[in-house]
């Protein structure tokens, strides 16, 4: 009788052994929840163009002339960068919307395709629309000189696209957006927020370029922040349109690149503890937190803007997290299977913007200023040279820049306006844009 009460007693104290040490008993377990290291990739504005579209022509290089993007090169863009991640033993990416030129179902099918590549890696995809991706009225063909509309796909189509994308693998899902949560590795809870206003562009007949958060998707979010904190996730956002001024001129005249009410969203978000969101949108290589009323960074919730693969300086990021920090790196796409003038890559991608950005420069400087077309041409250099420094990130103008810029300032309107806005693309306040390290333990 002893033996036996003396084995029952020694299994029961094997098995509360076993309980408390996998936190059955106690609901938290004592082992890290966060694996030792996280490491994914960060994409933005792929806007994937399937050439059978239409790539030549007066209507086309009219586009290209608005908008300039290496849209014919695209897809070779995209998979050499699918290359460089997948070298790089990222366990997921984040790919922060505009997938696609202008949200054409063929361009979607496209980027799928694409995508199911890294899948073929072993790496998880996640995915958010951009402004360009859904109920765009602009989703059409190029002939000749002419257009032609072709199919674009609503949200309830993006959601079943995207199903292996994120969406298949939530956890959580907000019902007024496309906005959810994955936990693509133990411990590490990753938000994508639905930024976009495609129900109003569906009721406008027009692509509405400018986000928002609506009313109960912030509250989703800032519900999910608490949640993460309670279960001791760690907790990375993603969402297309940007939450902090990345230079000075932005909220005056680029206010469509951050979402409304962006410095209100972004308090909130930094006071529930959310300390680092990727954004795209701009196409720049840009790291920026909020700002203070002398100017300065406060450290809280950091806005890192991943630049556009179809723009110079076509960069992705690879982040990892370790031990509370997260660890940034950018690269850039160096090499492409596709014709480049017989230039190296990155210098074409250069020269295919600074062949085009002058001439819309021009066209602000006219809008903005109310400059004359010659002056205005004159100007224009100077603000494409601040607007290719800005988009690569850690801008350091030299010294002829800077006394162009500083006699501008000191001259009478409106070039003393149009001096700061150029001091203000040049600028760049901590932390670094391309290489950085972010302190994201949940507060």
């Amino acid at each position: 009788m002893k033996l036996y009460r003396l084995s029952w007693f020694y299994w029961v104290c094997v098995l509360l052994a076993i309980g408390l040490w996998a936190g059955n008993l106690s609901g938290v377990s004592p082992l890290p929840n966060t694996p030792q290291a996280t490491r994914f990739a960060v994409l933005s504005d792929l806007h994937v163009f399937d050439t059978s579209l239409g790539s030549s022509g007066a209507a086309f290089e009219a586009y290209i002339a608005a908008d300039p993007k290496m849209l014919a090169q695209s897809e070779a863009i995209l998979d050499a960068a699918i290359d460089g991640i997948a070298a790089q033993n990222v366990q997921f990416v984040l790919v922060a919307g505009d997938l696609t030129k202008d949200g054409e179902w063929v361009n979607h099918v496209r980027v799928t395709r694409h995508l199911a590549r890294l899948e073929r890696h072993g790496v998880k995809v996640l995915v958010i629309p951009g402004n360009h991706d859904i109920n765009n009225s602009d989703a059409v063909a190029y002939l000749g000189d002419t257009t032609q509309p072709v199919p674009t796909v609503d949200p309830q189509m993006f959601r079943s696209l995207y199903e292996r994308f994120g969406y298949g693998q939530a956890i959580a899902q907000d019902s007024y957006s496309l906005s959810y949560v994955t936990e693509p590795v133990r411990g590490v809870w990753v938000m994508g927020l639905d930024s976009c206003r495609y129900e109003d562009s569906k009721q406008l007949g027009y692509p509405v370029v400018g986000g928002r958060l609506k009313p109960q998707t912030m509250a989703w979010a800032l519900n999910t922040i608490q949640e993460a904190k309670t279960r001791g996730k760690q907790l990375v956002a993603f969402m297309h349109h940007g939450v902090n001024e990345h230079f000075p001129a932005e909220p005056a005249i680029f206010a469509d690149y951050l979402v409304e009410d962006w410095a209100e969203v972004s308090a909130q978000l930094a006071g529930a503890g959310l300390r680092v969101i990727f954004t795209g949108h701009y196409h720049s290589q840009d790291a920026a937190y909020p700002m203070d009323s002398t100017g300065s960074p406060i450290p809280t919730l950091c806005d890192v803007e991943t630049s556009s693969l179809v723009m110079y300086p076509s960069a992705y990021r690879i982040a990892t997290i370790e031990d509370s920090n997260l660890e940034i790196e950018s690269h850039r796409v160096t090499a492409i299977d596709a014709p480049t003038d017989g230039l190296p890559f990155q210098q074409f991608a250069l020269s295919f913007l600074q062949a085009r950005l002058p001439a819309l420069a021009t066209y602000q400087l006219m809008s903005l200023f109310g400059l004359p077309q010659q002056q205005a041409a004159q100007i224009a250099p100077l603000v494409a040279d601040a607007l290719i420094a800005n988009y690569a990130g850690d801008e350091n103008p030299d010294a002829y820049r800077q006394s162009v810029m500083n006699a501008l300032v000191a001259s009478p309107e409106p070039m003393h306006t149009l001096g700061l806005m150029l001091w203000g693309f040049w600028l760049d306040p901590q932390p670094a844009d391309n290489d950085l390290t972010i302190p994201i333990g949940m507060n």
